[in-house]
């Protein structure tokens, strides 16, 4: 053979002759020649078999010239060809190159793998295009999801995979021997390899079906890299494909792992760490998707091949301090799969084992880095190795105060891993399964007072203290004859020669200083001191000073200066001393120790043993004092709005429990309230995690099962709140409708209740009946069916005495009321027992029985629910609560009447007492003491049972309120809708047609049944207006009594009988607007003048409800109610705030100028008084511009200095409601209302208040323009620093939000301002400016309002008055009061005054405090005459016009400056 194949660069290169023997294609064929010689390749291929290439190449190479031209079956018929020539060619090398190959043979072996390679890659990325490539159809149906298709009618996954095996098979052997040096072309290998990373490009690489195939490039690739010194190149490649190619993260690490495992070629790792280390981090920042390839890249190569990674990790350790997050995740991840797969093993050298500690402490400093994905990260590598229990102990401790740090990171995905990370150390801790703190102390302590007593007798510290002393007893001895050698040596030191001779050649430095230890031992002390200056001379680090010296004298000059210091002969020869003595003591200690130790081998043991044993105890207690550390925070987050906090924080709960942390039980509370949240997520897992702890116990039948169901249950009842009561019976009611209480548990409940398993205590069985109700919540049929037995026992003998058992039974009994139906349907019949029935007598009995026993603290309580139990299912319930009432009050006269007959005893012997006075006067002293002390005792029981009739009857009242309004009115209504359903089937069809002809118009409308629901509902009106609380009712009886004690402390001075009154007197005044009218006055007298906090902070939800239910009766009042926000009771101020919050967001008061007095509870020293304002103006901002209109009104109200707000508070509650004003016309507004209240000002103060309200707006063009405007305004103010200051923010802030055309505006803002401030210029200097203000000149500004305020006239506002929202009290004036206003202004001529929009008296009335708030000389009068005096009525403030009719204002019209409301 005489030509040589040449592989091309390009397909021209086989066209074009270059080379003397190189092969060039003759001719290029046509598309009808192909198939015809193609056709002669199957008959030379059986005939030569893979030598048919060498005359058909032209052929194969036509198809490949024309392949754009030429069809998908001509190219399939080459390819297949092709295919089979490749694979015989494979099988005949095998034995080719087994053998001596001669040179013709070799020449011709190498062209046909040449050749056969050449069109074997050619053809593969040939195909493969055609097979990725879309076709017309594809490109037409873009936006359509169809599957793909493709135009060749092979399976071509299949034929692509058997055409690179045999690629692989050809690669794989020896072929460079073919070639002359036995050295593959570098083209050859460019051909394979391009053919190999093209096949990588497409996607489906990484499908299952691609596996063969994948493996099969990556050995083709691995074997270049190995044999033909592909390294560098492949390692280029391979980092540009993964900047374009993300897909390839997987196939190309298969890639490494194949070169490195089974090759044994690892320098292609470090010249891929060597390229990515390269990288300039800013580029890196930019290119993500680029960057994330990589990062994944170096993560799963790492995983695959860590060994490869270790040593060679450092070429990418400088990431970690560049500008790319990704790249910090992916070095970090890199270190913590070597820590993991590597560094995690025993036996580890001490190299391995720094190296170890090293990669932990960059994790542990990247738990804090700037961003927060590889915070995340971090600790989610954490998170791995600590289940891997790869972590080592020493950095448990560390590791576990970083992570409950990173508990309190603002973002949500640091802090889930956070958690998921303490939960892991939690279940892999090396301590214990149970975690208990107390039971460690105890064990700890314990523990080590036996170590403490197995210790030697002499303490180490003391033997070595008492060998200092000795050591500086012996030196004191000898130093005065050193120092005289040493004075004599430096004297002669001139006619000393050279002692170097003294010490030899084989001298070191602690042979010299034991020679000069033993000479001054032996007395030797001149011989010591010369040998001393000779080895200073020798070895000049032998006088310089230890960092650590012994001597107390030296320490000084070690703290004053890190440098070395140089030592005189003296104090090298006491160090010598001092440090020879202490080594010659320690060795004879160790020996003696060691004597010991082989005399008593055993004790040594036990005293290792329970050192090791008292260490483990300190280490479990520190660690477990950790997690509890944790607890409080994680506990926050339960009520964070992130879900995945909330689902984290329950699982870590969980696990605490289960491990024993003792206060995770503060967890396991509080998240019982999240049984109410909305989120599906949170609300399931709630449910799981107490299934979980409590409905999973260890038993080996269902009973003992069951009775542990029971006791876990029951302990969620102790101590809780009635917060969690009502969250444990929302939870109670989720297992039930999930069927998780079974049969047993809550046959077992009935049994514990009724104590008849042995040992079952009262609370035991209070616990199983209110659990008990709360199923009974779920499902009603475990009350209904067990009535009997509630009432027998819950009601029986027991409850005489323990009422709080009757209680929960009746609340359990209140689960028998009819369940709510669907809007439109007909409602059940009501539940209802005669009044004969024996619950109703027992709860008779029980009240009647106890209201005597005031020891009893739970009487009131248990009365509220019998009376709702009353008025829930009995059929004449006044009846019933009628002779209750009759009963007590007998009881009551009853006490009453023994302290009559006592006091007339008393008198009838007060004349013999007299006569017996003169003779024993001590005696008669006594006596009257005691009778004082009797006295006292019965007007305190007597008091004390009245309170407890007046709390029935005022709930009497109210229940009887709700049931005219709810139940009868209800059962009216169904009763009528049973009826009007009757008449409507029985209606004949002659009556329907008339109907249909319009006769009985009403009827088909619906509007009979509204007029008969209406009647119905004023009759209900009536009865409660006049037969309940008036006339001559059993309870208009008592209506006096109340007024009485409520007005007259003096008479009824009992704190629980003033507190029962004033409840009972405002149930009272909710059922009847008369009754409630009449004794208003009274009621704010007790809300305001009472000196029990408990009756305001009752009596201010009592006016809550009253505005619900009277809101034109309460409406003057309302001053009072705001007043109570200054209270000094903390509970006063709360309730307060909450009632205030409540009627205001429901539109049942009008938002006035008071509601300053909100806004100064933000700064409340009660913090939950703060939270519950900020609550409701974030609330209130909702609505509209209501935030808007009050603004102005509350800047001046707030900041009057006979407010008594001071001016860090003001600015505090200012940048709070500021916060709410986001809308530019809303800033533009206020920041010329603002300026105009400059005119109004009084004090400094005011002019710096308003200053700094105006910093607080945002201010586009159009707010910088009415600053030019009011410039007036506030030009004088501006000497002020502060105010300066204030307006100089504003010019910064605007200055960097401007547009460019807003920039002249705001220069020449600053430059007047500027100028005011340096010069304090004159009213006409700013006038004079004021006109040359270029917003006048360049007609920037709004046409409206261009003249400054004090040139504006007032002009006449018609229609109806408009009252200022700045004065509280003008609401309430009456007509009378009000100065009558002059029509026209023009009549008088006189010079013009500043008017404000929102004013129509005085400026100064802007600034005026609020009324209410000052006290008249009559209250603070009596206030002093202290309460020995009853208080002295209120008064309402008296309305402008309509005395009943309810008006509900909105929250837009009351507060802003020109009372217009914007929109």
């Amino acid at each position: 053979m005489d030509f040589e194949f040449i592989i091309p660069v390009s397909r021209d290169g086989l066209l074009n002759k270059t080379g003397v023997n190189q092969y060039v294609v003759d001719e290029v064929l046509t598309k009808r020649e192909i198939s015809g010689a193609l056709q002669d390749v199957r008959t030379s291929f059986r005939s030569k078999g893979a030598e048919c290439m060498l005359d058909f190449f032209d052929a194969f190479f036509s198809v490949l010239c024309l392949q754009k031209d030429i069809e998908a079956e001509i190219k399939e018929e080459a390819w297949g060809h092709l295919l089979k020539i490749a694979v015989q060619l494979s099988t005949k090398l095998a034995s080719i190159l087994e053998e001596q190959v001669d040179s013709d043979s070799r020449r011709l072996n190498m062209n046909l793998v040449k050749m056969t390679c050449y069109l074997l890659c050619q053809y593969m990325e040939m195909l493969e295009g055609d097979e990725t490539q879309p076709s017309a159809n594809q490109a037409i149906s873009k936006g359509k999801r169809k599957k793909k298709t493709s135009s060749l009618t092979i399976d071509w996954h299949r034929e692509k995979e058997t055409g690179v095996k045999t690629l692989l098979n050809i690669t794989q052997q020896n072929i460079h021997r073919l070639w002359d040096p036995p050295v593959v072309d570098d083209e050859f290998v460019s051909l394979v390899t391009n053919c190999c990373y093209k096949l990588l490009e497409n996607p489906e690489i990484t499908h299952v079906v691609s596996k063969d195939e994948r493996e099969a490039i990556c050995h083709i690739l691995s074997i270049m890299v190995k044999r033909y010194n592909h390294g560098l190149g492949a390692s280029l490649k391979i980092i540009q494909l993964l900047q374009h190619f993300e897909h390839l993260v997987g196939p190309l690490s298969s890639v490494i792992k194949v070169c490195v495992d089974d090759y044994g070629y690892k320098s292609i790792v470090s010249e891929l760490l060597r390229e990515i280390g390269r990288m300039d981090s800013s580029d890196l920042s930019r290119d993500t998707s680029g960057t994330r390839a990589y990062t994944s890249f170096l993560v799963e190569m790492t995983e695959k091949c860590p060994a490869a990674v270790l040593p060679n990790i450092s070429l990418v350790l400088c990431h970690l301090d560049g500008e790319s997050y990704s790249m910090r995740n992916g070095v970090l991840g890199a270190m913590g799969e070597i820590l993991i797969k590597i560094l995690s093993k025993e036996n580890l050298d001490d190299k391995m084992k720094d190296t170890r500690d090293q990669f932990l402490e960059k994790l542990e400093d990247h738990v804090h880095d700037i961003h927060a994905f590889v915070r995340s990260k971090c600790l989610q590598i954490w998170l791995s190795i600590v289940n891997e229990k790869c972590l080592p102990l020493p950095h448990q401790e560390n590791l576990l105060t970083l992570v409950i740090g990173r508990l309190k990171d603002k973002t949500s995905s640091v802090r889930k891993y956070a958690i998921q990370l303490i939960t892991a150390l939690l279940k892999n801790n090396p301590f214990a399964a149970k975690l208990s703190v107390q039971e460690l102390e105890l064990s700890y302590e314990k523990e080590a007072e036996k170590l403490k007593a197995m210790m030697p007798d002499e303490d180490e510290e003391s033997s070595n203290a008492t060998m200092g002393e000795q050591t500086e007893e012996e030196w004191n001895k000898i130093k005065n004859d050193l120092q005289c050698i040493v004075d004599e040596q430096e004297e002669d030191s001139e006619n000393i020669t050279s002692q170097d001779s003294l010490i030899t050649e084989d001298c070191t430095v602690d042979t010299v200083q034991d020679k000069i230890y033993t000479m001054m031992m032996n007395n030797q002390y001149k011989d010591a001191v010369m040998l001393m200056s000779a080895a200073m001379e020798t070895f000049p680090e032998i006088s310089v000073e230890k960092q650590a010296p012994v001597e107390d004298e030296e320490s000084e000059d070690r703290d004053s200066t890190k440098s070395p210091v140089t030592m005189d002969t003296m104090t090298c020869l006491k160090h010598i001393f001092v440090e020879k003595k202490h080594a010659a003591h320690a060795l004879t200690a160790t020996e003696a120790l060691e004597t010991e130790t082989q005399k008593d081998q055993s004790a040594v043991n036990e005293l290792s043993k329970q050192q090791i044993l008292v260490q483990y105890l300190k280490d479990s207690l520190a660690f477990t004092t950790q997690m509890q550390s944790s607890i409080p925070v994680i506990a926050q987050l339960l009520g964070s709005k992130n879900i995945t906090d909330v689902l984290e924080a329950i699982e870590f709960f969980v696990t605490g429990f289960e491990f024993g942390l003792t206060a995770s039980m503060i967890g396991i509370r509080r998240m019982l309230p999240l049984i109410w949240s909305k989120e599906a997520n949170i609300k399931d897992a709630v449910v799981t995690a107490y299934k979980r702890l409590y409905l999973n116990p260890p038993g080996r039948n269902a009973r003992s099962k069951a009775q542990a169901i029971v006791n876990n249950l029951s302990a969620l009842t102790v101590g809780a709140t009635l917060c969690d009561l009502t969250s444990l019976e929302g939870l109670i009611a989720e297992l039930m409708k999930s069927g998780e209480l079974e049969q047993s548990v809550k046959q077992m409940l009935w049994e514990r209740f009724t104590m008849k398993i042995p040992g079952t205590t009262e609370e035991q069985s209070r616990a199983a009946v209110q659990l008990i109700s709360m199923a009974a919540g779920a499902d009603m049929g475990i009350v209904k069916s067990n009535v009997d037995v509630l009432v027998m026992e819950g009601l029986g003998p027991r409850a005489d005495t323990d009422l709080l058992l009757a209680r929960d039974t009746c609340l359990a009994l209140l689960k028998l009321s009819t369940p709510k139906t669907m809007k439109g349907d007909v409602g059940n019949e009501p539940y209802k027992l005669p009044e004969t029935d024996e619950m109703f007598t027992s709860l008779t009995r029980i009240l009647v029985k106890s209201v005597t026993d005031l020891e009893n603290r739970y009487w009131i309580p248990l009365m509220e629910q019998a009376v709702n139990v009353i008025y829930k299912l009995a059929e004449f319930p006044d009846t019933i609560t009628g002779d209750v009432i009759k009963k007590i009050s007998l009881e009551c006269c009853a006490v009453g009447n023994e302290d009559t007959d006592s006091d007339n005893k008393a008198d009838g012997n007060e004349g013999n007492e007299d006569m017996e006075a003169d003779s024993n006067p001590l005696e008669e002293s006594e006596k009257n003491e005691a009778t004082e002390k009797t006295e006292a005792a019965k007007a305190s029981f007597a008091s004390g049972v009245l309170a407890r009739l007046l709390s029935l009857v005022g709930h009497v009242a109210l229940r009887q309120l709700v049931h005219l309004d709810v139940s009868v009115f209800g059962e009216m209504k169904r009763r009528r809708a049973i009826q009007e359903r009757k008449d409507w089937i029985q209606t004949p069809a002659s009556k329907v047609n008339q109907n249909k002809d319009g006769d009985n118009i009403e009827e088909e409308m619906g509007l009979a049944g509204a007029a008969a629901e209406d009647a119905e509902s004023e009759y209900i009106r009536k009865i409660c207006e006049k037969e309940i609380v008036t006339g001559t009712t059993l309870l208009a009886a008592f209506g006096p009594l109340l007024k009485a004690v409520c007005s007259n402390h003096q008479k009824y001075p009992s704190p629980e009988l003033q507190k029962a009154a004033t409840l009972a007197l405002s149930k009272f005044m909710l059922v009847s607007s008369e009754f409630c009218e009449e004794h208003l006055q009274l009621l704010f007298t007790l809300l305001e003048k009472s000196t029990s906090s408990i009756i305001r902070a009752n009596t201010i939800i009592a006016m809550g409800d009253l505005c619900f239910r009277f809101p034109n009766l309460i409406e003057p009042w309302t001053p009072h109610l705001y007043a109570r926000l200054r209270d000094e009771s903390t509970a006063v101020r709360k309730n307060t705030m909450q009632v205030l919050t409540h009627l205001i967001l429901n539109d049942m008061i009008k938002v006035k100028g008071q509601i300053s007095e909100m806004a100064v509870c933000i700064v409340d020293c009660e913090e939950r008084i703060a939270n519950l304002a900020k609550l409701f103006f974030n609330e209130l901002a909702k609505k509209g511009n209501a935030i808007y209109n009050i603004m102005p009104d509350m800047i001046s109200r707030l900041s009057d200095p006979d407010v008594g707000i001071d001016e860090e508070n003001f600015r505090h509650i200012m940048r709070y409601m500021f916060g709410f004003i986001q809308k530019d016309k809303h800033c533009e507004s206020l920041v010329e209302k603002l300026c105009h209240r400059y005119r109004a000002t009084r004090v400094d103060r005011q002019w710096r208040d308003l200053s700094f309200c105006l910093s607080m707006l945002s201010f586009s063009e159009k707010s910088i323009a009415k600053l030019h405007e009011n410039f007036m305004c506030f030009a004088d103010k501006l000497a002020d620093e502060e105010v300066y200051s204030c307006f100089t923010s504003i010019i910064g802030k605007s200055r960097n939000f401007a547009k460019p055309e807003a920039k002249t505006l705001i220069d020449e803002l600053e430059n007047r301002i500027e100028s005011c401030h340096k010069k304090g210029l004159n009213e006409d200097d700013i006038l004079e400016r004021a006109g040359k203000s270029p917003v006048a000149s360049k007609g920037k500004t709004p046409k409206k309002s261009t003249k400054t305020p004090a040139a504006q006239k007032s002009k006449p506002r018609r229609g109806r008055r408009r009252l200022d929202s700045s004065d509280e009290e003008e609401e309430n004036l009456s007509p009378s009061t009000v100065a009558p206003r002059t029509r026209n202004p023009r009549s008088t001529k006189k010079k013009p005054a500043v008017v404000f929009s929102d004013s129509d008296d005085s400026d100064i009335e802007l600034f005026q405090v609020d009324k209410t708030s000052k006290k008249n000389k009559d209250e603070v009068q009596q206030e002093e005459k202290g309460e020995d005096s009853d208080p002295e009525p209120l008064t309402p403030q008296p309305r402008t016009k309509g005395k009943n009719k309810r008006r509900l204002n909105s929250l837009r019209s009351p507060l802003s400056l020109n009372n217009t409301p914007t929109g």
